[in-house]
């Protein structure tokens, strides 16, 4: 609704770069459709690695545009620990910035690096059939009392958060919010734990 009634609007600040709602949509339409070109949808993992930049709202509603689920790893993490993630969660596919994809030295599955999205077929609009119950995102516990545990967060825990935040909060469409937090990291919504490898 709000890139028809805003198209020219900020959806996104980073430093000097700006980008808008028209921009946006085009961005995370062209990667949905790369994505699921590939043949991922529903509760199929897709994960990203990249700096703290204005490509992580993108890559993420990229992946959500397209029905699948984002695992956001941490690139200053141990990479024992995000090979870890990355083999635990059984990831469909990568997406990353060319310097950190060294880090994921055990991954040999497929790879669209971040400054190709750009270059991506322009997509048409379509929405992916999901559902409240789907997977969303998943994060990963420390370990430290043992294996890191991966927790799927649903498409409807989010949803209730947003409704929460913006009452509370009192947001409009004139409001800024600042993102301070590590992209791997969720501070308070309620999650379903990885199903068991079979």
């Amino acid at each position: 609704q709000v890139i028809r009634e805003n198209p020219d609007g900020e959806a996104v600040v980073y430093k000097d770069r700006v980008i808008t709602y028209r921009e946006f949509d085009k961005l995370t339409k062209k990667l949905a459709s790369a994505i699921q070109s590939r043949g991922i949808g529903r509760e199929d993992y897709v994960s990203i690695i990249i700096p703290h930049d204005e490509y992580m709202p993108i890559t993420a509603f990229g992946v959500v545009r397209a029905g699948a689920a984002y695992q956001p790893l941490d690139p200053t993490y141990p990479k024992e620990r995000l090979n870890f993630m990355i083999k635990d969660c059984g990831a469909k596919l990568l997406i990353a910035d060319r310097e950190l994809r060294p880090l994921l030295d055990e991954y040999d599955g497929a790879v669209l690096y971040v400054d190709e999205i750009d270059a991506l077929p322009d997509a048409p609009d379509f929405r992916a059939e999901t559902g409240s119950s789907d997977a969303l995102v998943i994060i990963y516990t420390s370990g430290t009392t043992g294996t890191p545990k991966g927790c799927v967060l649903e498409n409807h825990n989010i949803v209730s958060f947003f409704h929460s935040h913006r009452r509370v909060m009192d947001l409009s469409k004139e409001s800024r919010v600042a993102c301070y937090a590590s992209f791997g990291f969720d501070a308070g919504v309620r999650f379903r734990p990885l199903p068991a490898k079979s």
